[in-house]
């Protein structure tokens, strides 16, 4: 009887310094990333819904704009976020701390500018006007629409039009053409618009990468790197099973699945191996589009000082895990 007793007390003792040493053992917090919605973005929440990506480990957000995903990322509430290298560069002339690790895909397409449908070409938009997010994609296309039209600032009217606002803008039926990207691009096709160019004529594309907060990428490296395998992975999932796949994003999406189909056609997807090519050498291929365009940008008085020396953002390590690992 007393050594039963013994036995329970000895027992109650060791639960009771599990339990203090779980309440000792300091919280980690998940990996916060993030992305705005554009086609390849969608396979990282592919990735969460194909159960790739244990919960407690990942917080995945999807923002309504890629403005909110800079600012979420700005802020520190974001340790990993999918932006196009415009935007990369803005958060770097913000002074934001963060290394490239991964280029995801090329705009073949995706960008595009929408009319009102009784437009037939560029040249009936003089004296109209056009809504666009004042961002480097934006201004890109803006200035082709500028060389082939004749047309300029002074002859149409330019308005602030945020992406997730261009189909309620486009309904309203105030502004005569849209500037979007896509999956909204597809969504503003139904709807009637007539498409007058797109991102696929651009001498520089618009390219999207992955970007890692610097002290996160040291101290959460294999955490990293094991994010970038399962976004890799359901890149495969969704060649291997394009309907199932496509019917999954749709409907977190809330769109049709061959329309998402549709606007993945406007991406050219980069695969792990030739994006280590594009991130290796100096200078590498994306420092080379990186001061390309943050020339472009300064010239539209829409970027602030960067470092002349772009190459110190780009971390190719997680890259080569993914790939010889």
């Amino acid at each position: 009887m007393k050594l039963s007793l013994l036995r329970a007390k000895r027992l109650t003792a060791l639960l009771f310094s599990l339990l203090l040493l779980g309440a000792c053992s300091p919280y980690e917090r998940p990996l916060t990333v993030g992305a705005a919605p554009w086609p390849n973005f969608e396979l990282l929440f592919l990735a969460k819904e194909l159960n790739y990506l244990p919960e407690e480990q990942y917080s995945l957000f999807e923002l309504p704009s890629s403005t909110s995903v800079i600012q979420a990322f700005q802020t520190g509430k974001l340790d990993v976020a999918f932006l196009s290298l415009d935007e990369v560069l803005t958060l770097i002339a913000l002074g934001i701390d963060l290394k490239v690790v991964s280029v995801i895909d090329q705009s073949t397409g995706g960008d595009a500018l929408l009319v009102k449908p009784e437009i037939k070409n560029l040249e009936s938009l003089k004296w109209r006007s056009i809504g666009y997010e004042n961002k480097a994609a934006g201004a890109l296309l803006l200035d082709e629409v500028f060389t082939l039209s004749g047309i300029n600032n002074q002859t149409i009217q330019l308005f602030e039009v945020k992406q997730s606002e261009a189909k309620d803008v486009y309904m309203q039926g105030n502004i005569d053409g849209l500037i979007v990207r896509e999956p909204e691009k597809q969504q503003l096709l139904q709807l009637g618009a007539r498409e007058l160019l797109n991102s696929n004529i651009l001498q520089q594309r618009i390219t999207h990468l992955i970007v890692v907060r610097e002290e996160i990428l040291r101290s959460k490296e294999p955490q990293i790197t094991y994010l970038l395998k399962r976004f890799y992975e359901a890149y495969d999932y969704y060649q291997l099973h394009p309907r199932d796949a496509l019917t999954t994003i749709a409907v977190r999406l809330q769109m049709y699945p061959y329309l998402l189909e549709e606007s993945f056609k406007g991406t050219q997807f980069i695969q792990p191996e030739d994006a280590l090519l594009r991130l290796s050498g100096s200078p590498s291929n994306i420092e080379l589009q990186a001061n390309q365009l943050s020339n472009f940008m300064t010239q539209k008085n829409m970027l602030g000082k960067i470092p002349d020396n772009f190459n110190s953002m780009i971390s190719t390590r997680i890259l080569e895990s993914v790939i010889y690992e």
